[in-house]
């Protein structure tokens, strides 16, 4: 009798067991008809989300047949639906891109990371580039989403032209630059040479000769003197303009207000008459001597202009501005006609005839190069017979300013 029970206990055990275990395989059942609809809810979203943009969607097997894909227009499609699905991806392109895809779908699948493959297909508006990402999905599956990469190749090429151009001009400007420096070679030693023995043999007649000379022939002799040294001067400028591109700055600390003092009192030693008004200039790292020259050829300007007034008075001082300072140089000399402003800072430029002012036509040439290499900017303001200021704008390094703390007035009245 107790045997008997145990077997039934036992048939029980094994009833409620087995029913355990076929209500876990149904719920099973249903958690992966679950996923399964989870996963075609998502794929559905996705054909709609890619219907929305101009690329092309395929699903993949794990042997590359095309499951399923959805295309904005079919006119993007290499061949027709009813061609490629169910067919593989490999067979239906042309054999080498097929080749490109089929190792790529491999790698894909055993990786389990993002490829790309561009590559370029023959279409009825010509050849066009693509380029395909593939992307790993559930159960082996393999996503490729194709874009047209057509205009991009055209723009990389277009760059690419660019490139080789800009390589070709930069070789033919080291060309020039060689001829350049070829010429300025000649200017300096064929072309200065003759003139400093014209003005050498010229002085010398004025200084020993000149008594034996009628007024006319001394005319005639100082008429040369000038030349040659207005000649030699002209070479000078032209040499130094020249040089300027080539030449390999010296950064250092500049003390703009003791520059520009400087210049001054050297050049007040050879014309007396003229009145200065320094005002504080901040300092800027630059190529002192290059500085210099702008100086020396700002306050030159500043002399001469002045000249005809008896008067006269120059004025040097700043405006600072955020990240830059802007310099200037005013005289109330013979100025100039804002019509002309553009003209200033071009070689040869002259608005003045020699004379009435005497110069070379390239000293704010020079003033404008020099700036230029600096970072900076030069402009002028002028009125005939009123005078001129002439601006010169070089870049600061930009102090640590500490935050201001605001008053209690400053703050209420922030509030009204």
């Amino acid at each position: 009798m107790k045997d008997e029970d145990k077997s039934r206990q036992q048939l029980v055990d094994e009833l409620i067991e087995m029913r355990q275990r076929m209500a876990a395989l149904e719920a099973s059942g249903e958690k992966h008809e679950r996923e399964e609809e989870a996963v075609l809810q998502r794929t559905s979203e996705l054909r709609a989300i890619f219907r929305a943009f101009p690329d092309l969607y395929f699903r993949l097997g794990p042997d590359g047949t095309i499951v399923d894909y959805t295309a904005g227009h079919t006119s993007y499609l290499y061949v027709a639906p009813e061609a490629f699905l169910g067919k593989r991806m490999q067979d239906v392109l042309p054999s080498k891109i097929g080749q490109q895809f089929q190792e790529a779908i491999t790698q894909v699948l055993k990786t389990k990371k993002m490829v790309s493959v561009e590559y370029e297909l023959p279409m009825p508006t010509g050849e066009q580039s693509y380029e395909a990402r593939l992307l790993p999905l559930l159960e082996r599956q393999v996503v490729v989403v194709v874009r047209d990469i057509t205009e991009r190749r055209r723009s990389e090429e277009e760059i690419k032209k660019l490139n080789e151009d800009l390589k070709l001009r930069a070789m033919e400007l080291e060309t020039i630059n060689m001829e350049l420096k070829a010429f300025n070679y000649s200017v300096s030693h064929d072309l200065r040479a003759p003139l400093l023995v014209i003005g050498g043999f010229t002085r010398k007649l004025l200084e020993k000769y000149s008594p034996q000379l009628d007024a006319k022939g001394q005319q005639f002799l100082d008429t040369i003197y000038r030349n040659t040294q207005n000649m030699q001067q002209l070479i000078d400028d032209l040499l130094t303009f020249s040089g300027l591109d080539n030449r390999k700055m010296k950064v250092s600390e500049v003390n703009m207000g003791d520059l520009a003092k400087a210049v001054f009192e050297e050049l007040r030693d050879f014309d007396p008459e003229r009145t200065l008004i320094l005002k504080t200039l901040p300092q800027v790292r630059g190529d002192k001597a290059m500085i210099r020259q702008v100086f020396v050829n700002l306050l030159s300007n500043a002399f001469k202009s002045t000249k005809p007034k008896g008067n006269g008075m120059i004025e040097i001082g700043s405006i600072t501005e955020e990240n830059k300072a802007v310099y200037y140089v005013r005289d109330n000399g013979i100025g100039f006609d804002m019509q002309d402003a553009d003209k200033l800072f071009n070689v040869f430029q002259r608005l003045h005839s020699p004379d009435e002012f005497e110069g070379t036509g390239v000293g704010l040439a020079i003033v404008k190069r020099i700036i230029g290499r600096h970072g900076g900017w030069v402009w002028a303001e002028g009125r005939v017979n009123e005078g001129a200021t002439f601006y010169f704008s070089l870049p600061m390094e930009k102090p640590a300013v500490p935050k201001k703390t605001k008053t209690p007035e400053e703050k209420t009245a922030n509030k009204t």
